[in-house]
């Protein structure tokens, strides 16, 4: 586990800071949200008393994955788990977990989770890049249509039941997830060769 090493001089701390009390909440741990939160922490002559990190499972960074399971997840090379150590967002960021469902713009609330609601003077929307179920296009195949032929259905939400074997991996827990259940429903055989039963 690496250590973070913080620096000051005379001059910094000699120089006062300048308290912000406004309540400023962040949606989504993607790149741009945390590097926003870390530039607003760590700026050298303003100190934010009041910031809300609202993500769906908290902090990004918990070591959940190995470096082999790290595999199904795409990365921009921006943060890694030990940067997000070193950082440590979690000693100046309120981290509500949970979805953001809602926004009522007129009296400054975010609804989370449908039940819990958040106040905000000043709302970044930092939720990223992420995948979703695939909509069916309803297309009879027997027909063997092209792609002119198929209705878009880039617009549409998926909203019918997803199936077990279904994963849309868009982080860390999303990806335990996926591996338990490949683990749970594989037979390896004696040449060390896996299969594994598509079963719901």
């Amino acid at each position: 586990m690496g250590y973070a090493l913080n620096h000051t001089n005379r001059k910094l701390t000699l120089e006062p800071k300048i308290t912000v009390n406004a309540k400023i909440v962040v949606v989504g741990a993607s790149t741009v949200g945390i590097s926003f939160l870390e530039t607003l922490v760590f700026c050298s002559h303003l100190k934010f008393s009041n910031l809300t990190l609202i993500s769906t499972h908290g902090l990004p960074g918990k070591k959940l994955l190995g470096t082999e399971q790290r595999k199904f997840l795409a990365s921009d090379h921006c943060f890694n788990d030990k940067d997000h150590a070193l950082m440590s967002l979690c000693s100046w960021v309120n981290v509500v977990v949970g979805k953001m469902t809602a926004i009522d713009r007129a009296a400054k609330q975010v609804i989370v989770s449908r039940e819990d609601i958040v106040l905000y003077d000043h709302l970044i929307l930092c939720t990223g890049q992420q995948y979703q179920v695939p909509c069916p296009t309803g297309a009879d195949i027997s027909q063997h249509p092209t792609n002119r032929e198929v209705a878009h259905s880039g617009l549409r939400r998926y909203t019918g039941p997803v199936p077990c074997n279904h994963f849309t991996l868009n982080n860390e827990e999303d990806c335990l997830k996926a591996l338990t259940w490949i683990r749970n429903n594989s037979i390896t055989a004696e040449d060390g060769r896996a299969s594994v039963l598509f079963c719901c």
